[in-house]
């Protein structure tokens, strides 16, 4: 699948790959799959195996068939006529094994069996009357099959419309991402990128909203780690669905895109194919005209110009926190003696969403526990937290062996993988400790805490920013604790 798809992609979007070639790794692959299938036209899952998978067989009927439409005549017409046989068996009886008994697991390898059947071109409705019964016994993934199956059926888009509606309180939308939220706990089969690519396979057949479908893309791009899904399984899925988007799109773009501010050339450049497909410019704040002027956007050619704008700036004075999809708050205590724990629950100060003008006033030469609790009501990748210290407080680094003991950070959440202070002196003399940053691979909803320490060292008067999260690859999620005032006195 893999390499089927990398063979489609490259021929779209004129791409080759270094020391691999798709075709011979498809001519490889074939070879092995031959030795695999069983006397019955079913495939093991696995060399030495007795008896057919019909999980594996339905998933490997589905790249033979991809094989013929990318390869055509390169897939033996004998393994594919053996293998519609022994799939129209289980369709007629996914009872006879063991492990599916019950009427879900047997509906489930029916359902997998005619959508395999339909992509080797035996499309077929049987069944599916006893398969949609059982639709909320599915998990999302087999419920996001089964309704883009139907959508191929006359006499089944009320029901495939319903599902789809279903469906959708699955889905997390925001300005930039329409991201499917699963349990974690699922199966290799019905992973998160599983999930995300089959919805948008789903919302490409029926032919959905074009900014809903980006969006689903976009959130499946996010799901990668340096650049890959992780396992093959995944990939294969991922780029499968990216085959299927590529078809939906229009001819390679041709035209001049141009940025102007208040009839001031900004930027322009030729977008031609998809090498290098973007424009980028940055304008600092100090630099923007005064006073109420347009900004123009530019295409004259062939093509769709995508675009997306940012604007930000500080507002004067205290400002309150933001829930925009997650929440974060802050809170001030004593650092914790190990000697003693008498003041490990005593809070100082907590800033929330709230802006107060009231100052937080405590004394220099004193070290603090800082704590950060972050809450997601739903799943989340690529958590970014950054905590600003105000002008009179030093972060105090806990690794270094020069660090006493004796005071001591709550635990963090172990969730939160990383954590690093920013602007360290001791690496820079000329600059301070101005910050902590933390990330988190994933986060499932619930809540999550982050502790470090801080030392008051300088007096005076100091804005303290509020502590932010946000999403690394979709900061319009994000959420921020109130701004306030410190004052530091000797």
């Amino acid at each position: 699948m893999i390499a089927l798809d990398l063979q489609t992609l490259s021929q779209k979007y004129s791409q080759t790959f270094a020391e691999f070639y798709p075709s011979k790794r498809v001519s490889q692959v074939l070879t092995q799959l031959q030795k695999l299938q069983l006397a019955d036209g079913g495939f093991a899952a696995y060399p030495g195996q007795q008896k057919s998978d019909p999980w594996v067989s339905s998933y490997a009927g589905e790249s033979l068939a991809q094989a013929d439409k990318v390869f055509p005549g390169l897939v033996d017409s004998k393994m594919v006529s053996r293998l519609k046989k022994y799939l129209q068996k289980v369709l007629a009886n996914p009872g006879q094994y063991e492990f599916c008994k019950q009427q879900p697991c047997k509906s489930q390898l029916q359902l997998n069996a005619l959508i395999t059947l339909a992509e080797l071109g035996d499309k077929r409705n049987t069944f599916l009357a006893d398969i949609y019964r059982q639709r909320n016994a599915f998990d999302v993934v087999t419920q996001i099959k089964l309704t883009r199956y139907l959508s191929q059926f006359p006499e089944w888009q009320d029901e495939s419309k319903q599902l789809l509606s279903q469906l959708q309180q699955y889905i997390y939308d925001t300005g930039r991402t329409a991201v499917v939220t699963l349990p974690r706990a699922w199966g290799w089969m019905s992973s998160p990128t599983t999930a995300q690519a089959q919805a948008l396979r789903l919302f490409i057949a029926q032919q959905y909203k074009p900014e809903v479908v980006d969006r689903l893309l976009q959130s499946l791009l996010s799901l990668r780690r340096d650049g890959t899904w992780q396992t093959d399984y995944n990939n294969a899925q991922a780029l499968t669905a990216l085959v299927e988007y590529s078809k939906q799109q229009p001819t390679p773009p041709n035209f001049v895109a141009t940025v102007q501010l208040a009839g001031k050339k900004l930027g322009e450049k030729r977008l031609e194919g998809y090498s290098k497909p973007s424009l980028e410019v940055s304008l600092p704040k100090i630099t923007l005209p005064r006073g109420r002027h347009d900004l123009q956007l530019r295409k004259s050619g062939q093509g769709t110009l995508h675009y997306f704008v940012a604007y930000r700036y500080r507002l004067q004075g205290n400002q309150p926190g933001r829930f925009n999809g997650l929440r974060v708050t802050r809170e001030i205590r004593p650092a914790v003696s190990s000697q003693s724990q008498e003041t490990k629950n005593q809070v100082l100060q907590k800033f929330g969403l709230y802006a107060s003008d009231k100052p937080f006033t405590v004394k220099t030469g004193q070290v603090f526990d800082i704590g950060l609790e972050i809450i997601a009501d739903h799943p989340v990748n690529h958590v970014v937290i950054s905590d600003p210290l105000p002008a009179g407080f030093e972060a105090v680094d806990t690794s270094f062996q020069t660090a006493t003991p004796a005071l001591q950070a709550k635990t963090d959440s172990w969730q939160l993988g990383f954590k690093s202070i920013y602007g360290d002196g001791a690496l820079r003399p000329l600059q301070r400790s101005d910050r902590l940053v933390a990330y988190a691979d994933s986060l499932e909803p619930g809540v999550y805490s982050l502790h470090y320490l801080v030392r008051s060292v300088t007096p005076g008067t100091f804005l303290y920013p509020g502590a932010q999260v946000h999403l690394q690859y979709a900061p319009e999620e994000f959420g921020r604790t109130a701004d306030s005032t410190v004052v530091l006195e000797e």
